[in-house]
């Protein structure tokens, strides 16, 4: 490392075998990529206004750009494989730009429970955003401490450290993915053991074509992030330059691909298209209220 430490540019003394990545990134790849996220991220942004779901198409548009300023860094990369700019930009947009594409998907949950019954939910439905999104911003933060700290250090050490701070923060983001997983299990399990009380409106909710489609692109985009994840957990976990690192086909398809796969489904199942309802559904208790009538809870079958 220290005959190498000082590498600016490709030399026979700085030969692109000693980078961390091995390689020169393929320019027509991660080109492609940074021109899709970058009209992914327009796409949202006219969605949102169109359709004013804010939050739901900020996040979505701000893992975007952040996605294409990473491939963007690539393309440095490719130019010169010893460039600090291109390495520091992507490894720290890469890294962390996934996480407002999770906070996105956080965000829907709230009004998926309200919408459907939050009765059947192991905790209150407005405590999603809030537990789900701080988890994501620990992860965030240790994604994106890590990413600088290996970015700007210039010996073997600092970037091993970190390195297990990226990972760390990617492990626990993880985590989250499978804490909600539980959650929503038990959520769906609640559900259909207790078809006979769901109300009218949710019952139509839950049949309706255009609700499936939403929920179909929901759970390819969860599945996607949380693939790409699991793949970064192995990518850190051996260290820099390891093998999984040194895979630019594998990182290309379970990062970018992946990322991407997520964006599209989210994307085309909007939930201005495809849950119009969104924010608009009111607890059974609220109506009540309004009408000045009692509510007589109906405990579900958790059995």
């Amino acid at each position: 490392m220290s005959s190498t430490q000082n590498c600016t540019a490709i030399s026979p003394t700085c030969p692109v075998e000693a980078t961390v990545y091995g390689y020169y990134p393929n320019l027509p790849a991660n080109a492609i990529l940074a021109i899709i996220f970058a009209l992914f991220h327009f796409s949202n942004i006219l969605l949102g206004l169109k359709f004013k779901t804010w939050s739901f198409s900020a996040l979505l548009a701000l893992g975007c750009i952040g996605e294409a300023a990473g491939y963007i860094g690539r393309i440095i990369l490719h130019s010169n494989p010893w460039s600090n700019a291109g390495f520091e930009l992507q490894i720290c947009t890469l890294i962390f730009s996934p996480s407002w594409l999770a906070a996105a998907i956080y965000v829907l949950l709230k009004h998926i429970i309200l919408a459907i019954g939050p009765d059947f939910s192991p905790i209150k439905a407005n405590l999603y955003p809030y537990i789900f999104i701080i988890f994501d911003l620990l992860s965030l933060f240790l994604q994106a401490l890590g990413g600088g700290v290996a970015a700007s250090s210039a010996t073997a050490s600092g970037k091993a450290a970190g390195g297990k701070i990226m990972l760390a923060g990617i492990i626990f983001q993880v985590l989250t993915f499978v804490f909600l997983f539980v959650l929503a299990a038990i959520f769906a399990w609640n559900v259909r053991r207790n078809l006979n009380i769901i109300g009218q409106n949710a019952r139509y909710l839950l049949y309706s074509r255009e609700f499936r489609i939403f929920l179909t692109g929901l759970g390819i985009g969860t599945m996607a992030i949380f693939i790409r994840c699991v793949y970064r957990i192995a990518e850190l976990a051996g260290g820099w330059a390891n093998s999984v690192m040194r895979d630019e086909v594998g990182f290309i398809i379970l990062d970018g691909g992946m990322c991407v796969t997520a964006v599209l489904a989210l994307t085309l199942a909007h939930p201005g298209i495809f849950f119009k309802d969104m924010g608009k559904v009111k607890t059974i208790e609220e109506k009540h209220r309004e009408r000045g009538t009692e509510f007589e809870f109906r405990a579900p079958n958790w059995r």
